[in-house]
């Protein structure tokens, strides 16, 4: 029978581009889009300046949608900055580190809701060009210019109405379990300032190699710690896989050895608190 494979860390499980898993197999495309775009307006731009008349009427129609292109673009690149940094980051330090904004849920969700309005906004204004150009009264030296247009902006309509249609037919809202998520997210939060402060430390697990008995032993998974790895010391001194006390922490929020993390909570919504202490969420061991 093939080996399970271990529970992912829970660090890792709320990341944002796991709430949000469709913008992240599509967040490519949006990049290679915001290239092509970006690079179709500022070309039409620069004909429109040499044979279009007056330019400068046609050149201000342009400015909207290339500042909402270049502004997408930049949006979607430190999407996937922070997706990748996070990505290959080798341990639990390096994790907590990089822990930032970016890679919360609610930063991807917004980008959603952002996105998708980007491109109605985007697909709006490259109709109005197309038919402005459409209807323009051009002479032989513009043709080229106006046949530009009308065909790049009909393009960029097809395209942004293609990113809009996948929205509505394949996003799905991740349902909310309420409070539960809720009070995961603020425990995580937590947890991450505690590895930030050094309240819960780590290192190597060869620093206790020299140990014996249940001292090399993780006592949650209950699997030896291995020679090569990153262990996390809880400030009552008990040491354990990452992964393991990371999950345990956050569902109880002490050490498995009923220590005290000693750490205060801060005040919290009412929502909060009644999750964070709802008798469903203990541990079952």
């Amino acid at each position: 029978m093939p080996t399970p494979r271990p529970a992912q860390d829970p660090v890792i499980e709320l990341m944002g581009w796991r709430g949000e898993p469709l913008l992240l197999r599509r967040l490519k495309y949006h990049v290679g889009e915001a290239v092509f775009e970006t690079s179709t307006i500022i070309v039409a731009m620069h004909l429109a300046e040499l044979q279009l008349t007056p330019s400068a009427v046609f050149i201000r129609l342009l400015c909207l949608p290339l500042v909402v292109i270049v502004c997408k673009l930049c949006w979607a690149l430190q999407l996937a900055w922070g997706y990748f940094r996070m990505k290959s980051a080798g341990d639990i330090n390096a994790v907590m580190r990089r822990m930032s904004c970016l890679n919360s849920r609610s930063h991807w969700a917004w980008s959603v809701a952002i996105f998708t309005f980007f491109s109605c906004l985007l697909m709006v204004w490259h109709a109005i060009v197309f038919l402005l150009m459409l209807c323009y009264n051009h002479d032989g030296k513009e043709t080229f210019a106006v046949q530009f247009l009308m065909y790049a902006s009909a393009s960029l309509v097809a395209l942004n109405w293609s990113f809009w249609r996948d929205f509505v037919r394949n996003y799905k809202e991740t349902p909310d379990r309420e409070g539960s998520d809720l009070a995961m997210l603020f425990k995580l939060e937590l947890l991450c300032k505690m590895y930030k402060s050094k309240a819960i430390q780590s290192q190597p697990a060869s620093a206790i190699a020299h140990l014996g008995g249940e001292a090399k032993i993780c006592a949650v998974c209950l699997e030896d710690f291995k020679g090569k790895g990153t262990l996390a010391r809880l400030p009552c001194g008990h040491v354990f896989h990452p992964r393991c006390i990371n999950r345990w922490v956050l569902e109880d929020w002490r050490c498995p050895f009923r220590c005290s993390l000693d750490t205060q909570r801060p005040e919290v919504t009412p929502r909060v608190m009644e999750a964070w202490t709802d008798p469903a969420e203990a541990v079952q061991v």
